[in-house]
């Protein structure tokens, strides 16, 4: 036997709108994204630190170790320069001899190289021996004879040097080199040359090298 049910006519509204899932699991993967992204930073937090203070750590035991390094340097030098400065004392204590002759040579040759520039340089030597003459009478000037005329054209105002002597003449002499001269008076003589001084000054020279 059958039942019969009559179905009323009732109106379905359909929204026009779309459907669509809770995106649920759209958020939990956002999420997750974050807190992956905030470990990743920890740890580089935490590598950073330890990469600072191993560097610190190892700058400090480089200057440690390059300090002790630049000690050993700096005494080794010490002991080389000291080392240098007795070798140098003895070394000038070996030469003296030798330097104060090539210190003579150095000197005759600049005296030569200057008396053949200067045509009047011997003047200067007899000014300065006609200044030692203390007693007058008669003086005779011998220069080489390639300094003969020099001399006695400025024969006036050298005897402005002579003091009381009564004469002054002038002489040609082979022996006597070029820039010196030899001073005769009737009590002696003074030799000017520029051998006799050089000669002078080595004995002095060999004198005080020769005291303890």
């Amino acid at each position: 036997m059958y039942s019969s049910k009559i179905i009323k006519n009732t109106s379905v509204r359909i929204s026009p709108e779309p459907f669509s899932l809770p995106a649920h699991g759209h958020s939990h993967g956002h999420a997750g994204s974050k807190d992956h992204e905030g470990v990743g930073s920890g740890i580089e937090a935490i590598e950073k630190e330890a990469y600072e203070k191993g560097f610190m750590a190892g700058e400090k035991a480089g200057f440690e170790f390059g300090a002790r390094k630049a000690d050993v340097y700096f005494s080794g030098l010490e002991g080389i320069i000291q080392e240098l400065a007795s070798f140098r004392e003895s070394l000038f204590s070996a030469c003296e001899n030798e330097m104060a002759v090539l210190s003579l040579a150095i000197a005759k040759k600049v005296v030569q190289r200057e008396v053949e520039i200067k045509e009047d340089g011997v003047l200067d030597c007899v000014r300065t021996a006609l200044k030692a003459v203390v007693a007058g009478g008669e003086i005779a000037i011998r220069v080489n004879p390639r300094e003969i005329e020099v001399v006695s054209r400025n024969r006036p105002e050298l005897l402005k040097y002579c003091g009381g002597a009564r004469g002054l003449s002038v002489e040609p002499d082979e022996l006597v080199s070029r820039g010196g001269c030899v001073i005769s008076t009737n009590f002696g003589e003074i030799d000017s040359t520029i051998t006799s001084i050089m000669s002078e000054i080595e004995e002095k020279l060999a004198d005080a090298y020769s005291r303890p």
